[in-house]
């Protein structure tokens, strides 16, 4: 990556409808074996699904795992070279997906999308950051960076300085770079043309990136940021797609498109149906292989992929080994997508696509800056060093001291950080008693937030439980990734159910959660005698689980005990921390306890020279204890009790080293030490994907036991410090260290593979040890601990939502291990009619499930609000945990009647007959082809009975071509756009006596004129043409 100044010269190149689910047999632990046709794949049987043996699998399209011992070994052998030329081909091919491409294919000189986008991101914030206001009254200036690779945790700490952390950031873009790469992994967009630029449908294409474009600009005015960017990833691999699947770099254009993805404008020179784009080439290489006609009249075309749609004659193929299109004349391809000859038959042009599409991707990222402006700008990419404040709250009537706690709080860090970094970018607040609770209470504007705050106030009091969780999970549902959650209640939880639900949303989103919880036996609902004495178990187990903390207190305290939550920051890191039970009696307490004996515990714990700021909370029947440094002296910090949990202080600098806590209790307490540093890391789990996308997909669910799963490490603040593995840490202690392989030389990203046996423990932490550079220890544990799941869940639509409308959502249950039976469960937030499409699973081995969860989005949904979906999937047999999934859904508001010009689809030509009886019916056959325009783009188009109808481009229209016997003598289809909307196909009907009927080329002119002509042309003359054209047809 090189960064280029603005105005300066380019740089050096660098080096289904709702029913019972469609089962069918997946590869997971298939049998594979190498043989003349490459690597074979015999699925094992199932029981369940008898009928469903026989189904083909298709090796690229699905998670890829074989019987070796290391899933990528082959891909250093020659084996995988002889693989990469005899692989069945599948799926729709674009500039590779992300760092791990270019090992898997063998192609290193190869740029990716994850490559371009971090680029464009990196650079249009280096020029925000440029123009800004610097912080410390510097300016970073632009020779700083030229020619140099850019890299986020540089270019933060030239703004806000090495002190502040790029984690955040860090994540940001990772989210961006993850939902772009995913379009070439996810069943509902990685074989869809529209999405790629191919198949000459140029015109749909753009008409999409045009909605996601808004739906990008809807959800950044309704700060649902997180929304933004997974839509905006799409968005940019789609427009990055163009410049690789395309002519444009063959036509001599050496800039980006002007119209693509603009407002307003249209695409314009695309060639027609009829028009010829390549000749014949039977060469790996296929330069020269463009008809020149294109270039005369500057025509654009894209590559044709696989068999849907099918290649017309004449036309281009996308090509490279995984395209079977490239087989029928012109063979051969257009495509720019690698270095690789192997892949890419243009390869010899990748480097000017690149160029193209990252500068296409940089003016797309500065124009909407532009529009948003830089506040909005910043927080969508989190370019900055604040986090929110997140509050739930228990309302009932003996809250009254923790209430104004939490307001306290939140006052007193509005007022200290307003106008510094560290003002929140969003204050939240979920309130909840028995039996309600909500709404969610959001916004930016500390002052609203304020008014907010102060309408809060104790209700009339219930016994407990309360509704704690589902108020906790609303919060998680609209927190932004990397919150930390603070929970003020005296009682337990009503709604326990809730619990594996609330920590898949904590892993997923990852999360803290930290309970502040009254015991006061004087000022409770009933007495604490007559309560199950574990009943805050649960919240001991989601604190710890999500790496927060439990403080048990009291409300003569509760206001000092508040103040944790001023110390929270995104450069705040756990150093260590220790349970002992989960019952904390505080002084006064009636809780009956058993007599215990004094005892000593020991506690090592090391501090390492990038830690400063080190807290320590300790907390239960503690009695005393001395803290020890690296020296063997005790060390005289700053202590703090408040009525019996004790804060210890450490001074600063802290001696890096091993220190050691004695304490001395009679009973149960915990220990956590925190500090601040900017040396961290952030982590997902990813699985590889063979085939025409080869890469890792990151798994936005739990690490899945029978996958092969790889763990993708994000270093920030690394500096002059060297990682060199992570050690995956049990309840029991460490289960395995697995050494860490950079997966792109500068980026700081690194990978381990996870040993299957590994897979089978149910939880674990990964702590990452790395050396400074005076070669001395440095070791980071991640908050979250990880838990594993014996089955993949997943959710995607590909369509956006409108209030009123109906809505469907594909789930896709993947069960890799033994044979097992679900249940399925769907719920939305806020609530709407919801259900899915089947409430029973059954699953043999390596067996995928797939079916529809069809939503009613109600009247009064406001644009740019979201609606989170949840699937649950329980294990029935073998009893086990459930797991999840989720997908939020941006309200869009409803489509304007179509836009500049009602979209229409007629008959452009009949031909054949069918005679009347005696002949046979289906010994006879009749023909039609209609022609559709639409500004929106299609979709799809199907038959009144549902069979899916071919459709081609025909520059900014589409052809459709029906063929069938005289038993059937009407033909009537549905079309569907890129926005949902369906309408009906002008109707065509079988003549009567042989005979060819079209539509006069000259009309058909005009029809072109009337819908491209938009800025003259009003809706009633394209109706009137098309009654025209219906007219001389008869």
């Amino acid at each position: 990556r090189i960064y280029r100044v603005p105005g300066q010269g380019k740089p050096e190149r660098c080096a289904q409808a709702a029913g019972p689910p469609s089962v069918v047999n997946e590869p997971a632990g298939f049998q594979g074996r190498f043989s003349k046709r490459g690597l074979q794949c015999k699925a094992l049987p199932s029981p369940t699904v008898a009928s469903q043996r026989s189904q083909a699998w298709e090796f690229p399209s699905k998670i890829n795992v074989s019987n070796m011992d290391h899933p990528l070994a082959c891909f250093w052998s020659p084996l995988w070279l002889l693989l990469l030329l005899d692989l069945p081909p599948q799926g729709v091919h674009g500039f590779f997906p992300n760092f791990w491409s270019r090992a898997m294919a063998v192609a290193w000189g190869s740029v990716t999308h994850q490559d371009m986008t971090e680029d464009a991101i990196l650079n249009v914030t280096l020029r925000l950051f440029m123009e800004l206001p610097h912080p410390k009254g510097e300016r970073i200036k632009e020779e700083d960076f030229k020619d140099r690779t850019l890299l986020a945790d540089d270019i933060f700490a030239a703004f806000y300085g090495p002190e502040v952390s790029a984690k955040r950031f860090r994540g940001a873009i990772a989210q961006v770079a993850n939902a772009n790469a995913a379009m070439d992994f996810l069943n509902t967009t990685r074989d869809d043309p529209v999405l790629h630029f191919d198949s000459e449908l140029i015109h749909s294409a753009n008409a999409w990136l045009l909605q996601a474009r808004k739906e990008v600009l809807q959800a950044v005015r309704s700060e649902e940021y997180s929304v933004a960017r997974v839509r905006l990833g799409q968005l940019l691999h789609s427009l990055q797609d163009f410049y690789s699947h395309s002519n444009w770099v063959e036509l001599g254009r050496r800039q980006i498109h002007p119209d693509l993805a603009q407002p307003g404008r249209e695409i314009k020179s695309i060639a027609t149906a009829g028009t010829w784009t390549c000749s014949d080439c039977a060469d790996w290489t296929c330069e020269g292989n463009l008809l020149k006609g294109l270039a005369a009249k500057g025509h654009l075309t894209t590559g044709y992929y696989g068999s849907h749609p099918e290649k017309p004659t004449g036309k281009c193929s996308h090509g490279g080994r995984f395209d079977d299109s490239r087989h029928k004349e012109p063979r051969g391809g257009i495509n720019k997508d690698s270095s690789s000859l192997y892949f890419s038959p243009h390869h010899y042009l990748h480097s000017e696509a690149v160029a193209l599409a990252r500068e296409a991707s940089t003016h797309f990222l500065e124009k909407l800056r532009q529009e948003i402006g830089n506040k909005q700008f910043m927080r969508l990419l989190d370019v900055g060093p604040a986090t929110g404040l997140s509050f739930v709250v228990d309302t009932t009537g003996s809250m009254g001291e923790e209430i104004n706690a939490a307001k306290v709080q939140a006052w007193e860090i509005i007022r200290q950080r307003h106008g510094t970094l560290q003002e929140p970018e969003f204050y939240l607040l979920v309130p909840f008693h028995d039996p309600e609770f909500g709404p969610v209470h959001k916004t930016s504007d500390p002052t609203e937030f304020q008014r907010i705050l102060n309408t809060i106030s104790p209700l009339g009091g219930g016994d407990e439980p309360e509704m704690c969780l589902s108020a906790l999970q609303l919060a998680l549902q609209n927190s932004p990734p990397y919150s930390e959650i603070f929970v003020f209640t005296d009682a337990s939880a009503k709604d326990a159910y809730l619990q594996n639900s609330v920590e898949a949303l904590i892993q997923e989103r990852r999360c803290k959660v930290t309970f502040l919880i009254t015991e006061d036996p004087s000022k409770t609902r009933v007495k604490r005698e007559m309560l199950a004495p574990d009943r805050f178990n649960l919240y001991v187990s989601l604190a710890y689980s999500s790496g927060g903390q439990i403080i048990f207190t009291d409300n003569e305290n509760i206001r000092q005990v508040a103040e944790i939550i001023g110390e929270s920051t995104i450069s705040t890191v756990t150093l260590f921390r220790h349970q002992k039970g989960s019952i904390f009696s505080l002084p006064g307490s009636r809780r009956r306890t058993k007599r215990q004996a004094t005892e000593q515990n020991v506690h090592r714990f090391w501090i390492d020279s990038l830690v400063n700021k080190v807290v320590m909370t300790l907390q239960g029947a503690i009695l005393s204890f001395d803290i020890v440094d690296p020296e063997g002296h005790v060390t005289l910090a700053k202590k703090q009790s408040i009525g019996g949990i004790y804060r210890v202080f450490l001074p600063s600098p802290v001696l890096a080293g091993e220190w050691t806590l004695m304490l001395w209790s009679k009973g149960h307490y915990s220990v956590h030490i925190q500090g601040q540093s900017t040396f961290d890391f952030l982590y997902y789990f990813a699985v590889p994907v063979d085939g025409p996308h080869p890469g890792l997909f990151m798994m936005e669910s739990r690490p899945t036991e029978g996958l092969p799963t790889y763990l993708v490490v994000m270093a920030t603040g690394l500096n002059q410090s060297k990682l060199q593995a992570v050690n995956l840490e049990g309840r029991a202690g460490s289960l395995g260290t697995l050494r860490l392989r950079e997966g792109a030389g500068g980026t700081n990203l690194f990978v381990a593979e996870l040993p299957q046996e590994l897979l089978a423990h149910s939880n674990f932490s990964v702590v990452l040890q790395a050396v400074d550079g005076e070669g001395r220890k440095v070791e980071r544990a991640a908050s979250q601990v990880a838990t594993t799941v014996g089955s993949l869940l997943e959710l995607s639509r590909d369509t956006p939502v409108f209030p009123g409308k109906s809505a469907a959502i594909t789930w896709k249950l993947t069960n890799p291990g033994s044979a097992k039976h679900y249940s399925l469960k769907v719920s939305s937030a806020p609530q709407c009619p919801v259900h899915v499409s089947s409430a029973r699973v059954q699953l043999g081995i390596n067996q995928t499930a797939t079916g529809q969860i069809s939503l009613t989005v109600p009247d009064t949904a406001a644009p740019g609000s979201v609606i989170t979906i949840t699937l649950q999937a329980s294990l029935l047999h073998p009893p086990g945990d459930p797991n999840f999934a989720h997908i939020q859904l941006l309200v869009m508001p409803p489509p304007q009647a179509q836009k500049t010009s009602p979209p229409f689809c007629n008959v452009t030509l009949v031909d054949g007959f069918c005679a009347p009886p005696p002949p046979p019916c289906h010994t006879q056959h009749w023909r039609a082809t209609w022609q559709i325009w639409d500004e929106a783009g299609v979709r799809s188009v199907q038959e009144e009975g549902g069979t899916a109808v071919p459709h081609q481009a025909d520059g900014p229209a589409e052809l459709l071509y029906y063929t069938s016997d005289c038993c059937s003598q009407k033909a009537t289809l549905e079309v569907t756009n890129l926005l949902g909307e369906k309408y009906w196909c002008q109707e065509a009907v079988a003549p009567a006596v042989s005979r060819k009927v079209t539509t006069p080329t000259d009309v058909l002119k005009k029809v072109a004129a009337a819908a491209v002509t938009v800025t003259t042309t009003s809706w009633w003359r394209v109706w009137t043409v098309s009654m025209v054209t219906h007219w001389l047809r008869l």
